[in-house]
């Protein structure tokens, strides 16, 4: 079975993505026989004149690959953002006229779990979500969103997964300094004003700590410019952590920060930072709630909610956490419900779903 899967450059050090993490592992783990097709920014790059040329050109390329390489079902995956919307309906509208069966894999996006700010924008995401065979989710939470504003969708539950294998089992000296790193794209929707105050008032009050930053994005400047001066040398930014760094990076490291104020869908990196013993703060939005149990097997915290986030960091700084239970339950969270061996195996079987139906038609 062919199939043909969207992502940006699945290169780790080109690109932050948690859908190109995921796709790599499709592709590498998974038992069909992918072409990757490349669509959505790499990172830094600029809308100029090529880049419009290459989204004029996009759809004859595509229609030509499904051809070329007989692709037998079209994997899109996509935000609900608006430069996404539009570009996966043109997607999979093509699809759909070639006689190929899609599946659109949805990761995050504003209008994930928020209605939509333009009727215009909302039309064509139902015209995309109808275009589509099956539409994949990440959890419960995200399907009622869906299946409330649109009826009569295909929609299937399958959250993201980690190669729990890949992660480095690390022993931490629990009397050691402790250290928070950030890992991922450097948006203002991953709360990044809300670990610049949080840090500023830990620091105000005498908690000692480093934290490392490992990314890229459109605020990298202001992020680390900011975090420079508040922590001075406790703050490191190391760019794209990618492959066995980011691995590392994670297992050194004690407390994973992530606050989004809106847009996660389930977050690969915070899976991987779960697989490698690193306890979990992060904003109690979509999919993330799914996993966190806060004060279980990690800990939530409300989007936009800097005094939350200085709350649980406190808490977590101060000696008082059960570091040992908290990290046996998360890794036993993703080993049990987000290991990629079982997550393939799934999704070869919606492939076969949609392969046989597409055979009867």
């Amino acid at each position: 079975m062919k199939v043909l899967i969207t992502a940006p450059s699945l290169d780790e050090n080109a690109n932050v993505s948690g859908i190109s993490t995921l796709v790599r592992q499709i592709i590498e783990h998974g038992a069909a026989d992918f072409y990757h097709f490349r669509a959505g920014k790499q990172d830094g790059e600029k809308a100029g004149g090529r880049w419009f040329l290459q989204q004029i050109l996009l759809v004859p390329r595509f229609l030509q690959t499904i051809r070329r390489e007989k692709i037998d079902i079209v994997h899109l995956n996509t935000a609900l953002v608006p430069l996404s919307i539009g570009r996966d309906f043109t997607l999979a509208t093509a699809a759909r006229v070639a006689g190929r069966p899609v599946l659109l894999h949805l990761h995050g996006g504003r209008f994930l779990m928020n209605e939509f700010e333009s009727r215009p924008l909302a039309a064509l995401a139902e015209k995309m979500f109808r275009a589509a065979s099956v539409i994949v989710v990440l959890s419960e939470y995200e399907k009622e969103s869906l299946t409330r504003r649109w009826r009569n969708l295909d929609v299937r539950i399958l959250p993201n997964a980690v190669a729990t294998g890949e992660a480095v089992n690390a022993e931490r000296d629990s009397k050691k300094e402790k250290t928070i790193v950030f890992l991922g794209r450097l948006h203002e929707s991953k709360g990044l004003h809300e670990i610049i105050e949080a840090c500023r008032v830990l620091k105000s009050e005498g908690f000692n700590f480093q934290f490392n930053c490992f990314g890229a994005g459109a605020l990298k400047d202001f992020f680390v410019g900011e975090m420079s001066r508040i922590l001075g040398d406790k703050f490191y930014f190391g760019g794209v952590a990618a492959c066995a760094e980011k691995w590392r990076q994670l297992a050194a490291s004690d407390i994973f920060l992530l606050p989004s104020r809106y847009g996660e869908g389930l977050p690969m990196a915070m899976l991987e930072a779960m697989a490698a013993g690193c306890v979990v703060v992060a904003a109690d939005v979509a999919s993330v709630r799914a996993v966190i149990k806060d004060g279980e097997n990690g800990f939530l915290v409300e989007p936009y909610n800097t005094a939350q986030v200085v709350e649980k960091l406190k808490f977590l700084l101060s000696g008082k956490a059960d570091w040992e239970t908290l990290r046996r339950r998360e890794r036993a969270t993703v080993e049990e419900k987000f290991a990629v061996d079982d997550y393939t195996v799934k999704l070869q079987s919606l492939y076969a779903e949609m392969f046989s139906l597409k055979k009867k038609e």
